[in-house]
């Protein structure tokens, strides 16, 4: 079965109150209308999209289909006068296929997981639609503005998009439909069923809502941040600073891929539900399993949180050259092996990331004995904005999180007789970690927090 689909995006938003159709409005770093083109060019079960614009909003459009990598698949056509004139325009521009889905570029948060049940439930019945119960109460209303009745909401659902048509169906609906039909009508279901389809209707989602007043945008925001941010990986994840950010993670949802150097990374992950990797990070080949082995499971990387780190108390004359090596390959080394990994993933998936090194306050102001270490955590710094400025075209963003003296096996194993009440607690740092996963600040990327 061949499916294609049309997305309508020639609408001009002015429920929304702005100057920008709400098609084009940025969430976080991209328009809603490229949420939603993602979810269809990402899906094998879809051959080719259509997506009619209006004149003005064309060339915004083809911008959009090549900076995000939607070339292979969208074919961008110009608008008509209505929604329906517009879905017309994108079915003639399609080749011909067995099914079209039809959507709305606006309710950017379905899943591909609904094409299919569709496609098939139009192919057998003609059409197919997704719907919701209804949560209002409906009035029926006079002309002068007054109440006639009430009608029982379990009678009626609220249609939704995703729906799915044959395509001879659809497309001598439009040949026949009215001008009135085709300037004033809304539902492309109702089109199919005058011309022989027997409709059926699938359970749709809160999630397949469309944004339509301003206030929506909050919604979408937040939406789309959950999307975006599903699966972390945190090195030196079995203890410290790394469990506390592993945990914190897990309990705003995320999947977490805990990794560290002995068998603990089970025990947390079982903890959390999670994935425990016992790997060496300083090593780019096991960085590289670790890579695989989430991707092989998950499908996907979203989050890095570099942790992985050692220490030794040295001073500079002392330090042998195996030291130095230890320390830099652990904590510098094993950082580049795993953002690099983090950046091509995220940069080919189309989604983004956010990469977060974890430093050191010993970065600022030197002191006796932690020469290798300091060196090793302010190279991140300059690791983490250099990921920024080459991470920004994909909508990859890095930070680096600098604690001041913090209460961890490492600190202790250093300093035995420091206080507790001069040290900070590991659930604070995780805390700032947890905020740069979890609210997007694309115009703070490359910056350095300091948590004190």
């Amino acid at each position: 079965m061949r499916v294609s689909a049309v997305i309508p995006a020639a609408g001009s938003g002015t429920r929304m109150g702005t100057p920008t159709p709400k098609q084009f409005w940025v969430v976080h770093d991209r328009p809603l209308i490229v949420y939603t083109l993602q979810t269809f060019a990402r899906s094998d079960f879809i051959q080719e999209i259509a997506v009619p614009a209006s004149e003005d909003g064309i060339p915004l459009l083809r911008d959009l289909v090549r900076r995000f990598h939607l070339d292979g698949k969208v074919r961008i056509v110009l608008g008509g006068a209505s929604r329906h004139h517009s879905i017309r325009n994108g079915l003639l521009a399609l080749s011909p296929a067995d099914v079209v889905i039809v959507h709305d570029a606006v309710r950017p948060f379905i899943f591909e997981e609904i094409f299919r049940p569709l496609a098939e439930a139009a192919w057998e019945h003609g059409a197919a639609g997704t719907v919701m119960p209804l949560v209002d109460t409906v009035l029926a209303v006079t002309d002068d503005g007054f109440m006639e009745r009430s009608l029982d909401r379990r009678l009626y659902r609220a249609s939704q998009t995703p729906q799915a048509f044959r395509y001879e169906i659809l497309r001598w609906a439009y040949e026949n439909a009215s001008e009135d039909e085709m300037l004033h009508g809304t539902e492309c279901l109702e089109l199919a069923r005058r011309a022989g389809a027997r409709v059926r209707l699938l359970e749709g989602s809160p999630f397949f809502w469309k944004v339509t007043y301003k206030p929506d945008i909050y919604t979408a925001e937040r939406l789309a941040m959950e999307r975006a941010r599903q699966v972390a990986i945190v090195t030196g994840g079995s203890r410290g600073i790394g469990r506390k950010v592993a945990e914190s993670l897990a309990d705003r949802g995320l999947r977490v891929a805990v990794v560290a150097r002995g068998g603990e990374a089970e025990e947390v992950a079982r903890r959390i539900g999670g994935m425990g990797i016992q790997a060496d990070v300083s090593r780019p080949e096991e960085v590289q399993r670790v890579f695989e082995a989430v991707l092989g499971r998950w499908g996907r990387v979203d989050v890095l949180v570099n942790n992985a780190g050692i220490a030794r108390w040295r001073r500079i004359a002392e330090m042998g050259d195996g030291e130095w090596q230890e320390i830099v390959d652990t904590n510098l080394s094993g950082a580049f092996y795993c953002t690099r990994a983090a950046f091509k993933t995220m940069a080919e998936s189309g989604n983004g990331g956010v990469i977060i090194n974890i430093g050191s306050s010993s970065i600022s102001g030197g002191r006796v004995g932690e020469g290798a270490y300091a060196a090793s955590k302010a190279g991140l710094v300059a690791l983490t904005e250099t990921t920024a400025l080459e991470g920004k075209p994909y909508g990859i963003h890095a930070f680096t999180v600098i604690p001041r003296r913090t209460d961890t096996a490492l600190r202790r194993a250093l300093y035995p007789d420091e206080k507790d009440a001069d040290l900070l607690d590991p659930a604070d740092v995780a805390r700032v970690v947890t905020f740069c996963v979890t609210e997007w600040m694309p115009h703070l990327s490359g910056q350095s927090f300091w948590v004190r």
